[in-house]
């Protein structure tokens, strides 16, 4: 081999191997790779706290997936359309929706799912810090589980930015918030980079007779097309429930499950919607439905699933499944539990209203 072909050979060899590592140091630049665990943002004003006792008698909660105050006035890319921005008039309107929502049923705790702060789609809005404003609340707690500096797609629009948390206001201190990592959807490590990392939210709320009330607030993949990723996901949630529940506190868990309740043919829903969903014999969901109480019983849903359907299609004029859940440990009872179907023109999810008793 003549030298300056070695030579060629070599350079081309050393700007290959200098790209590379600059491509895989950009990807770690722009986006979140958290821990199996980590911290969660964690506020409280302790001039607005008031004490969490077992004697209060019923805790209203509010479970919500606000699909980020995008409204519903659009086909995003992600759902079988072209749109990847709403209009800010229709993203200030929606927050205006929401903030009423809160202010009319004024629960002690919101759990929310697809809060944005700081994303391109929605103008860079805080939405967390807007709907405190509009609201008060003690205490908060936030974690991101889809964060990057410049998301390169859909082709046709990149996302760019996109800062998307889980979130829990209370009224109550939080005294404890933990992020816990929930595992990714099988794809390639450039996809995995750029997309969701699914997560749970814990928070604890000490009680004035000792111990705690732990809450967990998740959002489970959706678009896994049965990768075996819900499996894997359910499964850690259930060991973060098992856990809760050997401390001897009283928990509950509730948010976007993306998973229909046991029993439920996804064959319903139509042939392209069914393949988001696991088939009835492998549906996960069964495992937390045997093991812990529900908000709403299967027998009880099948009965009138209009009453407990929480996910409305684009376009639809009622929701079509329930696919948001909740479920409670041995010292926590649900004793009412109200989808609030009313408010179907906020999101693409509906609000879910819980009242919860705290056992001695």
């Amino acid at each position: 081999m003549k030298p300056w072909l070695s030579y060629t050979l070599i350079g081309l060899a050393v700007l290959l191997f200098v790209v590379c590592v600059g491509g895989f140091a950009l990807i770690r630049m722009l986006n979140y790779f958290p821990g199996p665990k980590e911290p969660a943002e964690l506020h409280t004003d302790a001039k607005k706290v008031v004490p969490l006792s077992i004697k209060k008698g019923k805790l209203r909660i509010l479970s919500w997936n606000i699909q980020y105050s995008a409204s519903r006035n659009y086909r995003f890319f992600y759902d079988g359309g072209k749109a990847v921005y709403p209009s800010k008039k229709d993203v200030e309107a929606t927050i205006k929706a929401i903030n009423a929502v809160v202010k009319k049923y004024n629960p002690d705790i919101i759990l929310w799912q697809e809060i944005d702060r700081d994303s391109t789609r929605t103008y860079r809005i805080d939405q967390l810090k807007r709907f405190l404003k509009a609201n008060s609340y003690a205490s908060w707690a936030a974690t991101p589980y889809h964060k990057s500096a410049y998301v390169p797609s859909p082709s046709h629009q990149h996302l760019k930015r996109v800062n998307m948390q889980l979130a829990v206001f209370s009224r109550y201190a939080i005294k404890r918030a933990v992020r816990h990592a929930l595992p990714q959807m099988k794809e390639s490590f450039l996809r995995k980079a750029f997309n969701l990392k699914r997560a749970v939210l814990e928070v604890e709320i000490p009680l004035q007779e000792g111990g705690s009330l732990v809450l967990l607030d998740t959002h489970l993949s959706a678009f896994s097309f049965n990768d075996g990723t819900m499996t894997n996901q359910v499964n850690t949630i259930l060991s973060l429930t098992q856990a809760a529940e050997r401390s001897g506190n009283a928990w509950m868990i509730a948010g976007d499950f993306n998973l229909l309740p046991p029993g439920f043919d996804p064959k319903k829903l139509g042939k392209e919607e069914a393949a988001y969903y696991p088939p009835v014999k492998t549906n996960p969901l069964k495992t937390l439905f045997k093991a812990w109480r529900s908000g709403v019983s299967v027998a009880d849903y099948n009965k009138a699933p209009d009453n407990y359907n929480t996910y409305v299609p684009f376009g639809a004029k009622k929701a079509d499944r329930w696919i948001d859940h909740t479920f409670v440990g041995s010292k926590a009872k649900i004793v009412n539990y109200k989808v609030l179907r009313q408010h179907i023109d906020i999101s693409d999810h509906l609000p879910i209203l819980i009242e919860l008793e705290i056992k001695k």
